[in-house]
């Protein structure tokens, strides 16, 4: 099979998927970016690590979303599927321009075509009834779906009835990577700890710094935590609104560091310092930030927005799910976990067996199953 994959940019976290995904002989995979990088992100792209047929294409970014995202538009994108002679088609999303007029063509030449979603329920977006009445119109083009799990399917469900053609490819992250790696600095914990001046236990954060990502919540909770803890809140990322949240912690003299931006291969000793690791998102179509964390042996608190909650955490177990902007609910989980030493421990062990279902391998797999479903019922046609 011919397939072709649609999608943005040269992310660290595809990489090990395409090429998991490329590996499958029954497979001739090409991966077709719209853009190398694109501002609110500022990963390595990491070329030497590919290990798949991929093109990048001429094009630009047109306009900005709510949340500052580009939308792109890249015009050769026909003449490179048509050059392509792809029997199948994945869009990774139906935002931008330049997919538009691949899904036109798609239509026009009769090419399967599937889309890889990760929109749910809780997001956060300008919701209307045109709105959503053209994203239903759009959805029902697509012949299948791809989901990470069950609160993307949930939103695939609110536009669409075809429950058969759904097929799941859990969102993963290279789990021995950072398994072995927070290992290693893990060795060096107080070293580490010392070296940025950081006391008492460590609650982490891993994210863009504005308020989508519930890093207000988390200050005002971390606040009231403070208070009785002996505890360093260390926040890792950049955005907007850093300087905002750099003067709330003068001026109420709180115990946190700002790290800056990481690469990814830089995480894992921040993952290692940390004791607890904390994602009150308001918005986020899954959070791969907690698949890192569960491959480090961290218990984790994340809101019910993040649309991996449901599937990568079981409250009491691996960690807490509090509701989205409960600060309270946050408190309350920061507080159980910090009593208690052993519970952590108890709780990262059972985070690094959940996340065991979640690797590249399982999501090529994902893919594979459901394009080879597909040939199966295309030819028996």
């Amino acid at each position: 099979m011919r397939v072709a994959i649609l999608t943005e940019i040269i992310s660290p976290y595809r990489i090990p998927v395409f090429n998991h995904l490329a590996a499958n002989p029954e497979i001739d995979l090409k991966v077709i970016f719209a853009s190398e990088t694109e501002g609110l992100r500022h990963w390595r792209v990491a070329k030497e690590q590919i290990r798949f047929d991929y093109e990048v294409l001429p094009g630009w970014a047109i306009a900005r979303t709510y949340q500052n995202a580009s939308l792109f538009f890249n015009p050769t994108i026909i003449q490179t599927l048509h050059r392509g002679r792809f029997d199948i088609v994945i869009f990774g999303g139906y935002q931008h321009p330049s997919y538009w007029m691949a899904l036109a063509y798609c239509k026009l030449m009769g090419k399967d075509t599937i889309l890889w979603s990760e929109s749910t329920l809780k997001d956060f977006r300008i919701q209307s009834g045109l709105r959503n009445r053209v994203k239903k119109l759009l959805i029902n083009v697509f012949n299948r779906y791809v989901v990470p799990g069950t609160a993307q399917r949930d939103y695939l469900l609110s536009f669409s009835r075809k429950t058969d053609a759904i097929w799941t490819a859990p969102n993963a992250v290279d789990v021995d990577f950072f398994s072995k790696w927070s290992e290693e600095y893990r060795q060096q914990k107080e070293t580490l700890k010392t070296a940025m001046d950081i006391e008492g236990d460590v609650i982490l954060f891993v994210g863009r710094l504005i308020d989508e990502k519930g890093l207000g919540d988390l200050l005002h909770a971390f606040e009231q935590v403070s208070q009785n803890y002996k505890v360093t809140l260390l926040i890792v990322g950049s955005g907007q609104q850093e300087q905002q949240y750099r003067e709330y912690v003068e001026q109420h003299r709180l115990p946190v560091i700002f790290a800056g931006f990481q690469q990814q291969e830089d995480l894992p000793r921040y993952y290692a310092i940390a004791d607890v690791f904390a994602f009150p998102t308001h918005t986020d179509p899954w959070g791969l930030v907690l698949n890192e964390a569960m491959s480090s042996s961290l218990p984790v608190i994340v809101s019910t927005a993040a649309g991996a909650a449901n599937d990568l955490v079981k409250p009491g177990w691996n960690g807490y799910i509090h509701a989205s902007g409960d600060t309270d609910g946050l408190v309350h989980a920061m507080k159980s976990l910090l009593n208690s030493p052993e519970l952590r421990v108890e709780m990262g062990y059972n985070s690094r067996r959940m996340i065991e279902a979640y690797t590249p391998e399982k999501c090529a797999e994902g893919f594979v199953n459901m394009l080879l479903k597909l040939r199966k019922d295309t030819f028996s046609e």
